[in-house]
């Protein structure tokens, strides 16, 4: 292959990479592309549309399983399915459209375009928020935390993030994914162009690339014709996924789009209608590592990786019901668009598996690379002591999250904080799959006084090791002593802890109560605030608790100074 292909500097080599490649020996069919769809691709069951594209011209489209299971309605390529977080680099066009046109810069402050913006402690800027580095808070934790209120959910995540004060850390910094970030940036667009973000949407990208199936929808009674509906799996059956917001959210979230639609998007950025040639290289060009993966880095709305040697620009998406992908790599000119409506997809590895097909030999790693493993035993079984020598709780080493192995008719269970829950399938005695992943886990059993451990590893997720620990069985004594009244100075409202059983309850006005289990002394684990850790007092008595989950780090709730005097000695 022509030294050509080596790297990409810019748009112009793009250009001469799809004029020096030969066009590969699609695999006739798409068989192969057929299998790994295999197991969705049932009538009694959610499923996925995938899109193919070479050169800018579509190669494949199919739809697999169901798009509605009432309904009977079999999914195909015109199915239109959220896209969930794919959203994301629509939004960074939309505000690099803007700082193009000379309505906005990237480097200025936030608080020039938001009503009523706060003292941060640091200047935050657009380019920040574009890639994830500002250093907020998660505004969706803590609008979760707050009374529920009856205006839109927008401009509530807007109004947050403008009064809170504390930052996770410096912005430029560090990465944290931050998924409030870019609703201030569809904000910001609404506010400069003077339009509503959809309508910016609609008329300056979808339009000029003819994407005629895509809406961002901020209209929760809009109809959006040949809709998928989304769908999870509770007790081994198929529900349909409620979003229980009463409206939606745009700019991190909120585009209903197709697999043919997404490809036109990707088309663009090597025959370009939409921006220039400066815009989108800018897109393109990495930031700051995500921490995600060894080579995984971000730029504007867009992820930029390696996959086996080749350059991979992606974005994945995930919500209730649906899991999203769409990757094109510019050194061979393939792209995948990827759309299920159901929970039990690792998108990410599907359309990594798709381009595997497709490219085969063109990866530059894989002439090196050792021999893959063999496939482990369909039916691996492992006797039942061996399963039940790994259940507990674990606490991760670095973030200091807490995840629990469970044993469940004679099947392993990973379960994090936020209640997602993966089954594990046996490849060794001491080695699991993540099924429908790469995700491997790896128990290592207790040596010396120390506790077994597990280590993650896989194709994408950073390596991590997580440790056993011992349960912590508070008596109702103790439970009792953390009962109180808190508060946030982030978070409007107050917040009621309450003993029942043997957990904590954490009650919020307006909202369902939270349950907190405890997980080590004196900390209990949160669906919404991950890890939460109770400090004392020179007395022992307990006077605040600080939440440690993703978006979230070291918020600080307060006791109420009455509470903490009535608490009885310390044990």
């Amino acid at each position: 292959m022509p030294s050509c292909t080596r790297r990409i500097a810019s748009l112009a080599a793009v250009a001469a990479i799809v004029a020096c490649s030969q066009r590969p020996d699609w695999p006739s069919g798409n068989t192969r592309v057929d299998r790994l769809f295999a197991e969705w691709n049932t009538r009694d069951a959610p499923g996925c549309s995938v899109g193919i594209s070479t050169n800018g011209e579509t190669v494949y489209e199919h739809g697999y399983g169901m798009a509605n299971l009432e309904l009977a309605v079999p999914m195909t390529p015109a199915s239109v399915l959220s896209a969930a977080s794919i959203s994301k680099p629509f939004t960074a066009m939309s505000i690099l459209l803007l700082a193009g046109r000379g309505q906005l810069s990237l480097d200025d402050e936030v608080g020039k375009y938001i009503a009523d913006w706060g003292d941060h402690g640091h200047r935050i800027t657009i380019r920040h928020l574009l890639s994830h580095t500002s250093g907020l808070r998660d505004g969706f934790v803590l609008q979760g935390l707050r009374p529920q209120h009856p205006e839109n959910i927008n401009p509530q995540i807007v109004s947050i993030l403008a009064h809170t004060r504390a930052l996770g850390f410096a912005p430029g910094s560090q990465f944290e994914y931050n998924n409030s970030a870019y609703t201030l940036l569809a904000a910001i667009v609404a506010r400069v162009s003077g339009q509503k973000f959809s309508a910016f949407v609609d008329a300056n990208i979808f339009k000029p690339l003819a994407m005629t199936h895509s809406w961002f929808r901020d209209d929760v009674t809009r109809v959006i014709p040949n809709r998928a509906t989304a769908y999870t799996r509770t007790a081994g059956a198929f529900t349909v996924a409620i979003n229980t917001e009463n409206n939606v959210v745009v700019g991190n979230d909120g585009l209903f789009t197709t697999a043919g639609d997404l490809l036109r998007w990707e088309r663009n950025f090597t025959d370009a209608r939409v921006g220039d040639a400066a815009l989108l290289r800018e897109m393109q060009t990495p930031v700051i590592a995500t921490g995600w993966s060894d080579r995984s880095q971000y730029g504007f709305g867009l992820e930029i990786a390696r996959h086996q040697g080749l350059l991979a620009v992606a974005h994945g998406g995930g919500d209730d019901g649906v899991r999203s992908y769409v990757v094109r790599y510019p050194e061979r000119a393939l792209a995948i668009a990827l759309l299920c409506n159901r929970e039990d997809v690792d998108p990410g590895a599907v359309a990594r598996s798709i381009a595997e097909i497709f490219l085969d030999s063109a990866f530059p790693d894989r002439a090196t690379a050792p021999a893959p493993a063999a496939p482990a035993p369909p039916s691996l079984s492992l006797p039942l002591h061996d399963l039940q020598s790994k259940v507990g709780l674990y606490r991760d080493v670095a973030s200091d999250s807490v995840g629990r192995i469970s044993l469940r008719d004679g099947t392993l269970f990973a379960s994090a904080n936020d209640g997602a829950e993966f089954e594990l399938t046996p490849t060794a005695t001491n080695r699991f799959a993540i099924t429908g992943t790469a995700v491997v886990i790896e128990f290592v059993p207790p040596t010396d006084g120390k506790p077994q451990e597990i280590h993650v590893t896989g194709d994408g997720p950073k390596p991590s090791v997580s440790r056993a620990i011992a349960p912590w069985t508070p008596s109702n004594a103790e439970l009792h002593a953390f009962e109180g009244i808190y508060t946030s100075d982030e978070v409007d409202g107050t917040y009621t802890i309450v003993a029942r059983d043997s957990n904590l309850i954490l009650r919020v006005p307006t909202r369902a109560d939270i349950d907190l289990p405890p997980v080590f002394e004196d900390a209990f684990s949160s669906r919404m605030l991950g890890v939460m850790k109770f400090s004392r007092d020179a007395r022992g008595r307990v006077v605040a608790f600080t939440a440690t989950a993703p978006g979230v780090r070291g918020l600080r709730f307060e006791r109420a100074a009455s509470a903490a005097a009535a608490d009885p000695a310390p044990r």
